[in-house]
């Protein structure tokens, strides 16, 4: 897997962090979903944004392949 970021400010996950404003690494697909993923915290106009999120926590992504059941986003 390549290296992925995750934004601090808006949660957005990518594997460009020229995408995003406050990229942090994340380490594993683990770090990407789950209770804490920040992705709620979003505001709807921006997770419209992106074609993909997680069926289990709602974490938006421009790759399926970066959170751990992906689907289309509504």
């Amino acid at each position: 897997m390549n290296a992925t970021y995750e934004c601090t400010q808006c949660g957005m996950i990518t594997e460009n962090k020229a995408h995003l404003c406050n990229p942090v690494a994340l380490e594993s697909r683990a770090d990407h979903c789950g209770p804490d993923a920040s992705a709620n915290n979003m505001c709807k106009e921006e997770k419209a944004r992106y074609e993909y999120e997680c069926g289990n926590c709602g974490r938006p992504t421009e790759d399926p392949g970066n959170v751990c059941h992906p689907t289309k986003a509504h």
